[in-house]
This record gives C-alpha cells, structure tokens and sequence, in this order.
C-alpha cells in the first residue's frame, strides 16, 4: 500500500513538472521573409510594407520595439507578445527622400527567442524621385573682396509632366535664388540660379533653398543643399589643429619635434599689413605663439603640444586681429588619443 501511495505521488509529481515544462515552453520566432524588396519605384516619397511573424514555438513570444538603422524608417511589432502558434506584424514605412538612388534598410528584432533572439530585417528599393536636381549640392566661395557669387543646378520632372516652379525659399536672407529662363519648348525641367550676397561677417556655412511647385505647395518637392564661406580678408592654412596620439606612454621629449609642433598660415587677402596678438589655447598643455613674416602680411602660428593627454580632447586657439571685420578669429583643435 505504500509502495502504491509512494508510485502515485511520484507519477503526480513528474506530471507536474512536465506540465510546468509545457507551460514555460520554448518560444521560436518566424518571419514569412526577411528582405522585403521594392524594386524599381518612382513618383512617391515613401514606402510601406509588412512583415509578417509567427510564433511556432511552445513557448510564450514577447519582442522588443524593433530597431530600424536609420531615422528614415518607422516600425512596429503588432502586438509585441505572441502565444504559441499566434500570428502577428511588423508594419513599416521608409521615407525616400529627394535623391535617386539603391536604397537598402534594415530592422533589427529581438525576442526571448533562444536560437534566434536578434533578426535583421532588409528592405530595398532601387529609387526615381520625381522631381530631380543635377547637381544636387552646391559649394560657393564668395572670395575676399567679391561682392557677390552666383552657382547653378537644374531641376526636372521625371514622368515627363510640367515643372510648375511656383516658388524657391532659402533659408538665409543673404541667399538669393531664381529660375533662370531656359528653352520655351521644354517645360519639364528648369534651371535655378543661386547668389550670396557679402553680409555679415566672413564664415562657413551650410544652408537650403526649398523648391515649391504647382501641385505640392505647402511642402517642397526637392531642396538644394549649399555646403560654402564667405572668405574674409585672413585666411588660416591649414583651418583647424590635429594630432594623432597612439602611445601615450611617450613623454613629449621622447617624440619627434614634427609630431609635436604645428603650424597654421595667417595671411592678408589683401596684401596690407595686419597685427596679430595674444593667442591662446583652451587646451591645457598646449602652447601657442605668433611669428610675423613677409613684412607684417602673413603670420606663422606656430601650435606645441607640451603635454600629451590621457584621452582624447577638443577646443580651440583663437587669437586678435587689427583687421575690423575679423578682430578675433578662433580655429579647432583636436588631440585625438588611440588606446589599444
């Protein structure tokens, strides 16, 4: 009779931990595909799909918010838990943008599944924008004494339908742009004119100018990009400090003197004397000083790192002029430290 009693609590017990087993499970993921490819495709701004998953585990499937490699992509897993032989989606939708090109994304899933915990989605799509730009960036260079500079790009519909240019927007007001009037007989493409005019001071700049048509005028339909400088009359050869540290065991009087020292040009566009003076660094352990050469028109600044940092960092030399336009100029410094 105990022997009995015993057997049945036993049999009782595995029938348990089986049913725990079963009930914990194992979860496996499963995706119908997973590149998702558009092929050739014109005449949108984005594109949208849907994954498809299931669970073809025993177990209880739960996924994290999926991940896509570009902030061009939106995606989301409906619902993020799924039981056992339940189906579920991954809708997404991939802005194109203004540029023709062979786009490839990707979202990455994870899960609790053990196998495959993390799944990289690709999707693709050889793309036609409607509206193109050749060429789709400009660089101007308003020299030192130039009033004015002017750049051009052409805009044109891909499908063959009037441009319909009703406005061009830029983002400064020292930008100006146009359409320039082109051949009557076509009216699928335009060419846009784009000036600086010199206002401010001298500076680098990144800057737009957004075209508007006919049918979408609330949005632009392409931008031009404009990566340029207005030069002022000193000009910096090289314009920015670098050095590169692989050991930073070396003391600086073990290091070559030409690993150590740097030198920047300070020039006069115009050719007139001009006075330099109290440079410094906001980098401790880096000195600086000013040598005038040829007359006064051009200076060497002559940049020493007397101590070399334990990690990487960044500031900036700056220095004053005599020049009205430019009474103080500054120009990066970076020490970048490579550690094995």
């Amino acid at each position: 009779m105990k022997k009995t009693s015993a057997f049945f609590a036993g049999a009782l017990w595995l029938g348990a931990l089986c049913a725990m087993a079963h009930a914990d499970g194992t979860p496996q993921i499963q995706f119908d595909q997973t590149t998702y490819d558009f092929g050739k495709t014109s005449q949108v701004t984005s594109v949208s799909g849907i994954f498809k998953i299931k669970n073809i585990g025993d177990g209880v499937l739960k996924m994290e918010p999926p991940k896509p490699s570009c902030g061009c992509t939106a995606a989301e897993v409906k619902p993020d838990t799924l039981a056992p032989g339940a189906s579920g989606i991954l809708p997404f939708t991939l802005n194109l943008g203004f540029y023709r090109g062979s786009l490839e994304k990707h979202i990455t899933v994870k899960s609790n599944d053990p196998k495959t915990p993390e799944i990289s989605l690709t999707i693709k799509v050889d793309y036609t924008p409607l509206y193109e730009l050749t060429p789709m960036t400009l660089s101007p260079h308003l020299a030192f004494g130039m009033s004015e500079t002017n750049e051009f790009t052409t805009i044109s519909r891909t499908d063959g339908k009037p441009l319909q240019i009703v406005r061009l927007e830029t983002s400064q007001p020292w930008i100006k742009a146009e359409v320039v009037p082109g051949d009557p007989t076509n009216n699928t493409s335009a060419r846009i004119r784009v000036s600086l005019d010199r206002e401010g001071s001298p500076r680098r700049f990144n800057e737009y100018v957004h075209v508007y048509t006919a049918g979408q005028s609330n949005s632009p339909v392409s931008s031009v990009y404009l990566y340029g400088e207005i030069a002022g009359e000193v000009s910096l050869t090289p314009e920015a400090l670098y050095w590169s540290i692989v050991d930073t065991t070396n003391s600086p009087a073990e290091r070559p003197e030409s690993l150590l020292t740097q030198h920047v040009s300070v020039r006069s566009a115009s050719g007139q004397p001009m006075a330099l003076k109290n440079a410094q660094c906001t980098i401790k352990g880096i000195s600086v000083k000013l040598v005038p050469a040829e007359g006064g028109n051009a200076y060497d600044l002559i940049a020493r790192l007397d101590t070399v940092p334990m990690t990487t960092v960044s500031g900036n030399v700056s220095f004053e002029t005599s020049v009205a336009a430019q009474p103080r100029i500054e120009l990066p410094v970076i020490v970048n430290v490579f550690k094995p």
